[in-house]
């Protein structure tokens, strides 16, 4: 008898109207969350404001974005989970926005925090129409069968206004509360807002500019004390961060234009210089607030937060009566900054010789540190020109986009004008950093003074026979005085190996010089055979002459190894350095000794070394460098990382590699002099890299005679070694 084969069958999955409740506790879990959340929403939406009220049982958010219709109410809105703003590659519908929401839990996020919820929208497109709709939260999640939960709404003439006076947005108003909101609650909104809102509002520029993608101004409104203060201030924290000011004005009186620049220092220390200007800018002004993006921020907010904001909506922007042009920001160069920074340019190419500053450019910062406005009026630009002028057209004036301005003369001045004032704060901070770091050498020995310590306590002894502190007192001033006798000796060690070492390094510089003689003149004899062979069968003449011209190439590269010995102001002057300068100049010139090594560096410009010369931090780096090399020579992939960081008042230098790993009970050995903890390839001693176990005895000299430290540390993955260098803030 054949067994009968059950018939295969189908079934739609059920879910309970009480998933309302469920995804609304589990996705959004906290009320500032979940408020937040609705703001998202108008950001989602395009809009370019956001008022949120907070009344004693009511919160109602308005947006001026693009709005729903009764489709998308339909079809979005009354859909839980939409994959729509998925489907859009995750950018918003007019201004291509990063989407900040996907899962469409909004409405999960109103049921959260009230029973009631009332929605009246206009869509951008038809403005002459609203749709009102109510929810009972409360019924929804009782009906029984999420199918039969239902909101009631209709369609009707427009009766609304939104944020900012808009004929089309969106307004949720939101009854029954069912947290409380106070001061905590609101800073808590504020850290979860503060990232999407633009600092243009709250900075006091003019935005009048809806089609801005940057443009998003959150405000907040309340009857409840102190919650509207506890808000701005959190949304403000991040410019409030600020380490100098730079204010500028450029302004033309009769056939004299002039440009005053202003720079502050937190409100204390302040600076300013007046210089001429061609007359082809009638009139400007700028104010650009420079940020420390490294130890502790305001409001609690985290440093690589900070970083993440600035180098979305930093940089230098350019405002036309109002209106921003798009063009000018963080991604773009307009005042040459980043370029110098390529280019490790140290000396202002604008300021006069009286206000140079060596090596002042090191602290120019970068795009990602800065926020600036700098206000014009083509308008009135046209307006105010000369006769000259408008034969030329050499006034500021707008390109038919509409999205920057014509490149001609007078734009050149302004940006010129413009950059003036970034290399002069980078000139009074190179100033101020010189002076904070002066160092006072003591006028005595330790032991000298130690010694009439010494003599005092004997003569109290004598005085007070018996008194034992005093007996303490004096065995702790002999042991101190063996300790100094200990450090003198470790002293005279270290000045008996800088002789040689000295001696070295003249001989070295002797070679280079000559080196460079011979040098030049292999190229120029490596011209005169590419002349002789020119229209000449000669393929095996032409093979060597490119390989010895590679040859040269990789040799000057190495060369640029002894650059800091050769020139006179990196040996001799002592100076205060900013860290990252430092590093990526390191790096860049040790490149030739470690081709099998992919180094990353994460810096910051707003750390500085200890006073030193150039060349002293160069070959500590360097040794520590071609240490990691070596170390990751049996990897496939040798990889390390440079870091320059802040926590509390110690900075530091830290060098992270993959390689073989340092044992940490034994790593103090490695400082003294002939410790070495890897074998070196046959072609890095061949080149006279490593090997003979000093490197690191010579990286501690250096670092204490600058009063730094230098050790090893417990590294984390992956990596296999991190070296530190680290010393006192002097600010």
């Amino acid at each position: 008898m054949n067994a009968r084969v059950a018939e295969t069958q189908t079934t739609t999955f059920q879910a309970d109207s009480a998933l309302l409740r469920e995804l609304g506790e589990r996705l959004v879990g906290q009320a500032h969350i979940a408020l937040a959340e609705l703001v998202k929403n108008a950001y989602d939406a395009d809009a370019s404001r956001c008022h949120i009220e907070i009344r004693p049982d009511e919160i109602v958010v308005a947006d001026n974005g693009h709005g729903m219709s009764e489709t998308e109410f339909l079809r979005h809105w009354m859909t839980i989970g939409t994959r729509h703003k998925e489907r859009n590659r995750g950018r918003s519908r007019r201004l291509k926005r990063n989407v900040t929401g996907s899962k469409g839990v909004g409405r999960l996020a109103a049921q959260f925090l009230a029973r009631r919820l009332e929605i009246v929208t206009v869509a951008r497109t038809r403005r002459s129409r609203q749709l009102f709709a109510t929810v009972d939260w409360d019924k929804a999640i009782n009906a029984g069968k999420l199918t039969k939960a239902k909101a009631r709404y209709r369609v009707e003439p427009r009766s609304s206004v939104f944020a900012g006076g808009a004929r089309f947005g969106t307004r949720v108003v939101m009854k029954g509360l069912k947290q409380e909101w106070g001061e905590v609650e609101i800073r808590d909104l504020g850290r979860e807002l503060w990232m999407i809102q633009s600092p243009i509002g709250r900075y006091g520029a003019l935005s009048n500019d809806t089609e801005d993608r940057e443009n998003f101004e959150v405000e907040l409104r309340s009857t409840l004390p102190q919650v509207q203060d506890a808000f701005d201030a959190q949304m403000q924290a991040a410019l409030k961060n600020y380490m100098a000011m730079i204010t500028g004005e450029v302004r033309r009186s009769g056939k004299r234009t002039e440009a005053h620049v202003r720079v502050s220092f937190g409100g204390e220390e302040q600076y300013s210089e007046r210089f001429s200007v061609s007359p082809l800018v009638n009139r400007a002004k700028w104010e650009i607030r420079v940020f420390k993006l490294a130890g502790k921020q305001a409001m609690g907010i985290a440093v690589q937060e900070a970083r993440d904001y600035f180098a979305k909506f930093g940089g230098v922007k350019v405002y036309d009566a109002g209106f921003r042009l798009p063009y000018y920001g963080v991604d773009q160069d307009w005042l040459g900054i980043e370029y110098d920074h390529s280019h490790r340019m140290s000396r202002s190419a604008l300021l006069p010789e009286r206000l140079q500053v060596r090596r002042a450019l090191y602290d120019l910062p970068t795009q990602g540190r800065l926020f600036g406005v700098v206000d014009i009026d083509t308008g009135s630009e046209a307006r105010n020109a000369t006769d000259g002028q408008r034969r030329t057209g050499e006034f500021l004036k707008i390109q038919v986009t509409r999205d920057r301005l014509v490149a001609n003369k007078a734009y050149l001045e302004l940006a010129r004008v413009v950059r003036w004032s970034l290399d002069y704060y980078a000139t009074r901070q190179r100033l101020r950093e010189q002076t904070r770091a002066q160092v006072e050498r003591p006028t005595e020995a330790p032991k000298d003074a130690l010694g009439r310590i010494a003599s005092l306590v004997q003569e109290a002894r004598k005085a007070h026979p018996g008194d034992d502190t005093l007996v303490a007192l004096q065995e702790e001033v002999e042991r101190l005085v063996e300790i100094i006798d200990k450090d003198r000796v470790a002293d005279e060690a270290t000045r008996a190996m800088l002789g040689p070492l000295a001696s070295a390094g003249m001989v070295a510089l002797a070679l280079e010089h000559d080196t460079k003689k011979e040098m030049r003149r292999a190229r120029e004899i490596l011209g005169l055979l590419g002349e002789a062979v020119k229209g000449v069968e000669a393929p095996k003449i032409r093979r060597l002459t490119k390989g010895l011209q590679d040859w040269m190439d990789r040799t000057d590269r190495s060369r640029r190894l002894f650059s800091p010995l050769l020139n006179v102001d990196d040996r001799e002057e002592v100076d205060v350095l900013s860290a990252g300068a430092v590093l990526e100049q390191v790096v860049e010139n040790v490149e030739p000794l470690i081709p099998g090594m992919t180094v990353a560096i994460e810096t910051s410009r707003s750390v500085y070394l200890p006073p030193a010369t150039f060349a002293e931090w160069n070959s500590l780096l360097q040794n520590v460098l071609v240490n990691a090399a070596n170390a990751t020579l049996d990897c496939e992939d040798g990889m390390a990382l440079c870091e320059v960081g802040r926590t509390g008042r110690n900075s530091w230098i830290r060098i992270h590699d993959n390689g073989g790993g340092v044992d940490l009970t034994e790593a103090k050995d490695l400082f003294d002099p002939f410790a070495r903890r890897v074998g070196i390839s046959e072609e890095r001693l061949a080149l006279g890299l490593g090997g003979t176990g000093l490197g690191l005895t010579i990286v501690r000299m250096i670092a204490e005679q600058r009063n730094a430290r230098v050790t090893f540390v417990k590294p984390t993955p992956p990596w296999s070694t991190t070296f530190q260098l680290s010393w006192r803030s002097f600010k």
